[in-house]
C-alpha cells in the first residue's frame, strides 16, 4: 500500500506539471507559410481562478488581412473595425478601416472545459514568430490578458501571447523519414512529440510502480 501511495503521488505531480505546460492560450495549428491563407483556432484552456469564461477578444496583428471569424455557437461573434493609419485606394474606392479585433461574447465556458475560437486570414509576408494578443474575461469580473512577449532569454513577464510561427515553406509532414539517414531516429522523435508530455508522464509513473512492487 505504501508503494501504491508513493506511485500515485508521483503520477499526480507529473500530470500537474503537464497541465501547466499547456495552461495558456495557444494557436492550433501554430505553423503557417508566409503570404498564404491560413486557418487556426485560439484555444482557451481554463477560466479565471476557477470561474467560467464569458468573453474572448482576439486582437489582429498588423499586416494580417482577409480576416474572417468562425461563428461559435452559442457565443455572439463581433467584428471590430479600426481606422487605417494610411488609407488604401482600390479600383472600387478608398478603404479607410480594417479589422482590429474579433470578440466572442455572451458565452459560458466552465473552468473545467476548453473552447477553440477560430479565424481564417492571410498571413503577412514575413518569417518568424507572429504574436497575437488574446483577452479573456470571466463571470467574476476577472481578466486574463494573454499579451506578454518573450524577452531576449525567452522569459515572459506576464501571461504569454499566442504565437504562430511563419515559415518560408510548408512544414514537413509528421512521420516523414529521410532515406539517407534511415529515418528511425526521426520517427522516434516525431512519435515522442505526438504522444506528448502527459503520456510520457503516465508511462514513467507506470514503470516506477512496477519497479517498486
Amino acid at each position: 500500500m505504501k508503494f501504491l501511495a508513493v506511485a500515485t503521488a508521483v503520477v499526480s505531480t507529473l500530470l500537474l506539471a503537464t497541465s501547466n505546460v499547456e495552461a495558456h492560450v495557444t494557436a492550433n495549428p501554430s505553423v503557417g507559410v508566409s503570404g498564404s491563407y491560413f486557418q487556426t483556432s485560439f484555444r482557451v484552456p481554463h477560466g479565471c481562478d476557477g470561474n467560467a469564461t464569458d468573453l474572448v477578444i482576439v486582437e489582429i496583428p498588423k499586416n494580417v488581412t482577409s480576416v474572417k471569424p468562425r461563428a461559435t455557437y452559442p457565443w455572439n461573434t463581433t467584428i471590430n473595425m479600426i481606422p487605417l493609419a494610411v488609407p488604401i485606394t482600390t479600383p472600387t474606392g478608398v478603404v479607410n478601416t480594417t479589422i482590429g479585433s474579433i470578440t466572442w461574447s455572451n458565452g459560458n465556458l466552465p473552468d473545467a472545459m476548453y473552447e477553440d475560437f477560430s479565424l481564417q486570414f492571410k498571413l503577412p509576408q514575413m518569417t518568424g514568430p507572429l504574436y497575437w494578443s488574446v483577452y479573456q474575461h470571466c463571470v467574476n469580473g476577472g481578466w486574463n490578458n494573454w499579451t506578454s512577449l518573450p524577452d531576449a532569454k525567452g522569459a515572459y513577464a506576464g501571461s504569454p501571447a499566442a504565437m504562430i510561427n511563419v515559415t518560408a515553406t510548408a512544414p514537413a509532414a509528421p512521420g516523414a523519414a529521410n532515406p539517407s539517414t534511415g529515418g528511425d531516429s526521426k520517427s522516434a522523435a516525431v512519435a515522442s512529440q505526438i504522444f506528448g508530455l502527459g503520456r510520457v508522464a503516465l508511462v514513467g509513473a507506470g514503470a516506477l510502480m512496477l519497479a517498486m512492487l
